[in-house]
């Protein structure tokens, strides 16, 4: 965003809604979404079109359009955002310089929703505001729902190769294993790992195992940054990456990243 400040994040329930709902807002005072995509996407047209195409999975002002990806960024925050609340028959806003998008679901006709920009024409937000409010009762079960959206996600994403190249149970007698250590959201621990430890013993046809052991969940930009560069560059050296005690959770992410990351 620019903002030097960096962001604000809040939550609440309202309970005295019918129905209750849970409710987050994330802002920030920066540059905005039509200017942090412009150089990457110079034919956007306007704030509208950025903040409709914000929402696309795979689009992002870090990489141009038909890429999946950068090294920590995979285009895929507000995506997830917008289609969860399509699925519990929530509400999505998105506002910046120039235009807001509101995305409202009906709870009661499945994925069935409107998305209309708020008049007047040019309403926006100076900096970047997202809020979204999903009813309390909505998710049923939350890993049901996120392998829903990336089972979107994947559809959506370009295929550069059906072969998998991340084998899960036994690996080669052999093979250095890695034991991962989540930090909740620290990209930049995940990448440098990935970078010191990982892609030097593909790029050598070095067998390797990430232990996934006592890690229940971990969230789509840890294992974006850990994988994405390493799944390449395993596809590029025919060389496979081994992965056990992974739970579903973290399986069907590895999974999304496998899909998009051999996709452009």
């Amino acid at each position: 965003s620019n903002d030097k400040l960096g962001g604000v994040v809040a939550a609440q329930r309202m309970d005295h809604q019918d129905p209750s709902s849970l409710q987050v807002a994330v802002a920030d005072a920066g540059v905005g979404i039509f200017d942090a995509m412009i150089e990457k996407h110079p034919n956007l047209r306007d704030h509208g079109e950025a903040l409709e195409k914000a929402l696309w999975p795979h689009f992002s002002g870090t990489f141009e359009e038909g890429l999946s990806g950068s090294r920590q960024n995979a285009g895929l925050g507000l995506f997830f955002i917008s289609e969860m609340a399509k699925l519990t028959g929530g509400r999505l806003l998105l506002a910046s310089h120039g235009a807001s998008l509101l995305l409202t679901a009906d709870p009661d006709a499945g994925d069935n929703h409107e998305m209309k920009f708020l008049k007047p024409d040019r309403l926006g937000y100076p900096g970047t505001l997202v809020a979204f409010e999903l009813p309390n009762d909505s998710v049923a079960n939350y890993d049901d729902l996120i392998h829903t959206i990336q089972g979107r996600a994947r559809e959506r994403a370009p295929k550069r190769a059906e072969h998998h190249w991340v084998r899960y149970g036994r690996s080669p007698a052999n093979a250095r294993s890695f034991v991962v250590q989540y930090t909740s959201e620290n990209t930049e621990q995940a990448e440098k790992f990935a970078r010191e430890q990982l892609e030097p013993r593909i790029l050598r046809k070095e067998a390797i195992v990430l232990d996934f052991l006592g890690m229940e969940i971990a969230t789509q930009s840890y294992l974006h940054a850990l994988l994405y560069d390493a799944l390449r560059l395993a596809w590029a050296k025919q060389s496979f990456i081994y992965v056990v005690n992974a739970s579903p959770s973290v399986r069907s992410g590895i999974g999304l990243i496998e899909a998009y990351a051999l996709g452009g």
